[in-house]
């Protein structure tokens, strides 16, 4: 059987001979093997796939053209873009002018290690109502992007596995253009507010989905991280952001694609929900410090329905366990996954720069050997 096989069946719910090994491996770590300096990312990504012996679950690129104003400039919606540089990064500033007013983002941009630069939104978009209303009366809407990385990473793929991209959940896209602080009360404080954001964002990501999935993505993983456990709870959660998140995967099902749901932050209190949702794949089972999901917990709580990814900490522990350390682990977390089924085994999120490639072979093998069902 092909990973590709293996992983469609996993997804699918149909019985399978081992638990896929699938984890999530990023730009970083491509840049670290090359010396810094990646020249393909999906190329090497995709390799290192295949150098550790892992199944391939690509989707170390993100279509960020749906999330860049400049590409859809008008006369009504003038977007102008600017770059600073300051220590150690750079800021981007976009100015947006419209008949009304003039809206403005600012985003910056650091180096988190030799290998990897994170942004930041530090002013958005939207700080007050009629500053959403701009996005309602003006925005054009989204155009038709360029593609073509997915099918070049699809072919890449083959068989090896499955080739997908990033979007955002509703919440989440949400909270990219108005302060998180805020948008946490809005529910309570500006409701109508906050459910004309949610509407008008979600149908703006739904209708984006088609070119995803058409351009060759066999999944979408959708960001659920700032609806968190500790963020939103299980009451806003279920009353606020729920029904909104479930349109968008119903929309991705409608299109022929599979959905990753992704929360790499605490979500004990939100494994309920997550059960009813209609979710594909759930990742990525945080573990304490850095999350607070109890393994058993969630093999428990979410149906088979919604197939578990994750059990391996790759923040402290990947990085300075011994070979034979992984292999026990990897021993565990199997035997407890493997009566439930329906399981991919993974990090927590990608892995970071310094993990011994011994380790990394060390988790393929021991997966290999313990995952036989």
């Amino acid at each position: 059987m092909t990973s590709r096989q293996l992983l469609l069946d996993t997804l699918n719910g149909t019985p399978t001979e081992r638990v896929p090994i699938a984890p999530f491996i990023f730009n970083n770590l491509a840049n670290e093997y090359h010396g810094g300096a990646s020249q393909d990312w999906i190329l090497d990504c995709v390799a290192l796939y295949r150098r550790f012996g892992f199944d391939i679950l690509l989707r170390n690129y993100i279509m960020m053209d749906y999330l860049d104003e400049s590409f859809i400039s008008a006369e009504q919606w003038k977007v102008k873009k600017q770059s600073e540089h300051v220590v150690n990064g750079w800021n981007e500033i976009c100015t947006i002018t419209t008949p009304e007013r003039v809206i403005r983002q600012v985003k910056s941009y650091r180096k988190a290690s030799k290998n990897e630069t994170v942004e930041a939104t530090t002013e958005y978009f939207i700080k007050d109502e009629e500053d959403f209303r701009q996005f309602e009366k003006y925005q054009p809407p989204y155009p038709s992007f360029d593609c073509s990385k997915i099918g070049y990473a699809r072919a890449l793929v083959g068989d090896d596995g499955l080739a997908g991209t990033w979007i955002h959940g509703v919440f989440n896209m949400v909270g990219l253009h108005r302060k998180l602080d805020d948008l946490l009360m809005d529910p309570y404080e500006e409701e109508d507010l906050y459910r004309d954001m949610m509407e008008y964002f979600g149908k703006r990501l739904i209708s984006l989905v088609p070119q995803l999935i058409n351009a060759g993505c066999d999944f979408l993983s959708v960001s659920g991280n700032m609806a968190s456990g500790s963020m939103a709870g299980p009451k806003m959660f279920e009353t606020f952001v729920m029904s909104y998140e479930m349109r968008l995967i119903d929309a991705i099902h409608a299109a022929g694609g599979k959905m990753i749901y992704h929360n790499c932050g605490d979500a004990k209190f939100l494994l309920p929900l997550y059960g009813k949702m209609g979710i594909d794949m759930y990742e990525s089972l945080t573990e304490a410090p850095f999350g607070d999901t109890v393994l058993a917990d969630a093999l428990m709580q979410i149906p088979k329905s919604t197939v578990l990814s994750g059990g391996i900490d790759q923040i402290h522990f990947l990085k300075t366990a011994t070979p034979d350390q992984v292999r026990a682990r990897v021993r565990d977390v199997l035997e407890q996954v493997k009566p439930r089924g329906a399981f991919i085994l993974a990090a927590s999120d990608y892995f970071v720069e310094g993990t011994p490639p011994e380790n990394l072979q060390a988790l393929s093998d021991a997966a290999h050997e313990f995952g036989i069902y």
